[in-house]
């Protein structure tokens, strides 16, 4: 065996969280021994300082800010303090799953021939809410996975867990003071050519909101974030697409399930398409010697069945992709949750980023955050 290199670990975290204390109790218990951890928290409570006084050791070190500084700065002042050739960015409301492995050993192993690693994610399964956009998450997944094996860099990483070379993220300048900070810095990483891996071997399951008003401004967030995201480096994703189209539109695909519905709406006149279902059936009937009844040609039914048909013949052929990945990366998948992500959640998602990038593009000054970035 090579020998391990340290990994620094670091988790931010604003006032409190729940799954701070298991996650900790994981990482120590953890047989990889060359670590440490940094657990840096924003307005404390007295659950986080009690905490505290119960993990405090050699190799957990807790720093506490009196005011909220935002993520991407208390990240970037504590990596001065460590000493790791690997830095591993958590979430403190995240749950690990190593199987029958060390995690962080696998860490280590994946990293000796990568410079950041996206590691696979789920999502914890307390509600219903959760189960239906967990189907997000295994979009996200399959998009890393087909970066990762199509090209060997990516141009995003879910900041929930992620690990990048010292080296990497000092040459980078670490985070920036943006909206989506991970996103940016994985984007970043993708032009300096930084050497890109999706571990699938191990697994960490994320808290996501737990009512549909906590989702939608999650996604709120998410969406703006995005937005500026796209316009800040529209040449550059331009450029790949067109270098690249055959990664690209995929991962749009996979990102955006409601983006096929949205462009046949968008692109293809209702007459043409109306014209090729009416001749459709009119060939269907006569093969089959079925006389169509006239209510199934009126101008009111055409559209409605048109609809009808391309809405299901999408939603099959995405549950056909989602049911395949879910087996591939060890998840459950059930149709009925998987149907109402892929017509509610889905299109919901899609409209957010696109009201977002009509805002950041047309009046970019009226969009105002409620959060520290």
């Amino acid at each position: 065996m090579l020998n391990n290199e340290t990994i620094s670990i670091f988790i931010p975290v604003y006032r409190e969280s729940d799954f701070l204390e298991p996650l900790l109790r994981c990482l120590l218990k953890d047989p990889y021994k060359e670590k440490e951890i940094f657990v840096v928290i924003d307005e404390p409570t007295e659950k986080s300082i009690k905490i505290s006084d119960v993990f405090s050791t050699d190799n957990v070190h807790f720093i506490f800010n009196g005011e909220r500084k935002g993520k991407a700065n208390v990240l970037n002042e504590i990596v001065k303090d460590s000493k790791g050739t690997i830095f591993l960015f958590l979430d403190s409301d995240i749950l690990i799953d190593g199987g029958k492995e060390s995690f962080l050993e696998t860490i280590s192993r994946e990293m000796r021939d990568a410079e950041i690693i996206e590691i696979k994610k789920g999502v914890v399964k307390d509600s219903f809410i959760a189960r239906v956009v967990g189907y997000d998450y295994l979009s996200f997944n399959l998009t890393n996975w087909y970066f990762s094996n199509k090209m060997g860099r990516c141009l995003g990483v879910n900041g929930a867990a992620f690990a990048i070379r010292r080296e990497v993220f000092e040459k980078l300048g670490g985070f920036r003071r943006v909206i989506c900070e991970d996103l940016d810095l994985a984007t970043r990483s993708f032009v300096a050519g930084a050497r890109f891996k999706f571990v699938d071997k191990v697994s960490v399951y994320t808290k996501v909101p737990s009512g549909w008003r906590e989702w939608f401004n999650q996604r709120r967030r998410w969406g703006i974030g995005a937005a500026f995201w796209f316009k800040e480096h529209f040449k550059l994703l331009k450029s790949i697409v067109c270098k690249h189209p055959e990664i690209m539109i995929p991962s749009l695909l996979f990102i955006f399930p409601a983006l096929p519905l949205f462009l046949v709406s968008l692109f293809i006149p209702d007459d043409l398409s109306l014209k090729a279902l009416y001749v459709s059936l009119i060939l269907l009937s006569a093969k089959a010697s079925v006389l169509l009844p006239p209510m199934a040609l009126t101008s009111t039914a055409l559209p409605m069945l048109r609809s009808f048909l391309i809405a299901m013949g999408n939603l099959t052929i995405y549950s056909l992709i989602f049911y395949t990945v879910a087996r591939k990366f060890r998840f459950d998948f059930n149709p009925f949750e998987f149907a109402i992500f892929y017509f509610i959640v889905a299109p919901i998602w899609l409209l957010i980023v696109v009201i977002s990038l009509f805002k950041a593009y047309i009046k970019p000054e009226n969009v105002k955050v409620d959060w520290k970035v």
